[in-house]
């Protein structure tokens, strides 16, 4: 006769519930990243674009503009943009008008764009104040090659830059160099520049604060195995609770790995995130750690909803120490130790847990030294 593990009898009356609480952080990260990205686009502000002049300055600044995070740039006719302003649809409309090119090169400053907003244009001053200064750069841009070439021929250097040539140099340093950066420090410390800006909301963030609550819930297990009625059985068999215990909590590690993986194709291929080896070992350091203090915490529990309570108390203490929401990098370079208040916080930075993972292991050896009892 063959004899199936305990380990799937629990399995096989609850497959349902686990399949959702293994694929639920991954289902509701898409969604919250899709959502807030839509929100997003439509926070634009909408803004029509004409462009007259077919200069490649004109085409230049044009695309300046579409590259505004902050602005849903249109391409329409002017009759029908400024429709559109009056029916309130755009808050302003700008019009490149034709000789853009022409008026950069010699350096005039006034005419270059044409606006037209109403009395519910609230962003026209702002944006006005954006384009106009990316034409500033052009103007700029042109009168310093202008100098440059009259040094040029001054020195019987003509031959060595045209005006396209210097024009192309400047945007390149432009690109290449942060010209308007500047580092600030304050006694012995030195502020750092930020490489990358600082996302709104990240999907890593999501998933790590899905993924606690969901965990709590799959290792519900343990309290349900640990009632007076259920330990019965225990007396009766050569296997001990506390081997059980060990080797359903194997199976559920392995369990939440395989939808960590998923995971990993999930934000690969549907949030396009870069997905890296730097990262995925933080993962599942991450997973190790979620899994053991789920595990332990059950131990301690003896009510199903206080022990649920209690898991979304944690994601969310985790969440904000780990800087999911709040940044905490000056917290950080001010005290270090602020890096490991929360296994979220290693996530994000894609560092291994190590101080977590070793105190969660000596209470799981002396949780098993004990015999599989309850530590009060």
């Amino acid at each position: 006769m063959n004899r199936q593990p305990a380990q799937l009898f629990r399995l096989k009356k609850e497959w349902k519930s686990v399949i959702c609480w293994l694929l639920a952080p991954i289902i509701l990260t898409v969604f919250v990243m899709k959502t807030f990205g839509i929100l997003q686009g439509e926070s634009r502000v909408p803004i029509a674009l004409i462009v007259e002049d077919s200069s490649i300055l004109a085409t230049q600044l044009a695309e300046e503009i579409e590259k505004n995070e902050m602005l849903s740039v249109r391409r329409l006719e002017l009759d029908d943009a400024l429709h559109k302003l009056k029916q309130h649809e755009l808050d302003s409309v700008f019009v490149i008008r034709e000789g853009y090119g022409e008026s950069v090169l010699a350096n005039r400053r006034y005419g270059l764009i044409e606006a037209y907003f109403s009395n519910r244009s609230f962003a026209y001053p702002a944006i006005s104040e954006t384009i106009m200064s990316l034409a500033q750069q052009d103007i700029s841009r042109s009168k310093a090659a202008g100098v440059i070439q009259q040094l040029f021929l001054d020195y019987g250097m003509e031959d060595q830059w045209d005006y396209e040539e210097i024009i192309q140099k400047s945007i390149e340093k432009q690109r290449k160099e942060s010209l308007l950066h500047t580092s600030f420090s304050y006694g012995k410390q030195t502020g750092q520049p930020d490489e990358k800006p600082m996302e709104l909301l990240n999907s890593r963030a999501v998933w790590a604060f899905f993924t606690i609550i969901a965990a709590f819930f799959l290792f519900d297990w343990m309290i349900k195995e640990s009632r007076p009625s259920m330990q019965v059985r225990w007396l009766y068999t050569s296997t001990s609770f506390k081997s059980h215990a060990i080797r359903m909590l194997g199976l559920y590690s392995l369990l939440t790995v395989l939808s960590d993986v998923l995971a990993l194709f999930v934000f690969h291929f549907v949030l396009q995130e870069t997905v890296t080896l730097s990262f995925i070992f933080p993962m599942l350091a991450f997973r190790v750690t979620l899994n053991l203090f789920a595990f332990l915490l059950a131990v301690v529990y003896r009510q199903l909803f206080m022990y649920y309570i209690t898991g979304i108390a944690v994601a969310l203490l985790l969440t904000v120490t780990g800087g999911a929401i709040v940044p905490l990098d000056a917290l950080s370079r001010r005290w270090e130790w602020v890096e490991i208040l929360s296994p979220v916080r290693s996530l994000m930075t894609t560092t291994i847990p190590i101080g977590w993972l070793v105190l969660l292991m000596l209470l799981l050896a002396a949780w098993m030294v004990k015999g599989g009892k309850r530590i009060a």
